[in-house]
């Protein structure tokens, strides 16, 4: 799997009462795993952050201090819904590139990242060359990081 596009974090929080967000997956289509990742779009001030990563590149998703899923950003369109009630009216096509096969114990942030990042609450996506700590462990290794991540997450 290529890990090369691998630039992207964002928090992402369960709705309807369920404990991990994307878990059980809306998917678009089945085989592909393709689903709409949401952000909270409060006053439309979030929408240059969901357009913000672009088609090809991948994202992290984080909740509760674990690492549940990588995304691969399937275009550069933000798409919008009506009446969401909860804020998070707007979305971007994900496909899945890795899923937790442990939702009991998924990997926790610190095991991924080799280092301990205070994330912010919110759910905007992040660059991981603007996390300071991530910067202090990482800096210009981009390939050992994807390495560091293929073995944790057991990718081959």
């Amino acid at each position: 799997m290529d890990l090369n596009g691998l630039i992207w974090t964002k928090n992402v929080k369960p709705i309807d009462g369920e404990y991990w967000a994307y878990e059980s997956i809306s998917i678009i289509n089945p085989d592909l795993k393709i689903f709409a990742l949401h952000w909270r779009n409060q006053e439309g001030k979030d929408e240059d952050n969901a357009k913000a990563p672009q088609e090809g590149e991948l994202m992290i998703l984080r909740q509760y201090g674990k690492v549940t899923h990588i995304v691969e950003m399937l275009n550069d369109r933000l798409y919008r819904e009506k009446n969401t009630g909860d804020g998070f009216n707007i979305y971007r096509l994900v496909q899945v590139v890795w899923i937790t096969d442990n939702w009991h114990n998924p990997p926790e942030n610190h095991k991924l990242f080799d280092c301990t990042i205070n994330f912010p609450r919110f759910g905007k996506a992040i660059k991981l060359e603007n996390i300071h700590a991530f910067q202090e462990r990482w800096g210009k290794e981009k390939l050992a990081f994807q390495q560091h991540v293929r073995n944790v997450l057991n990718i081959h």
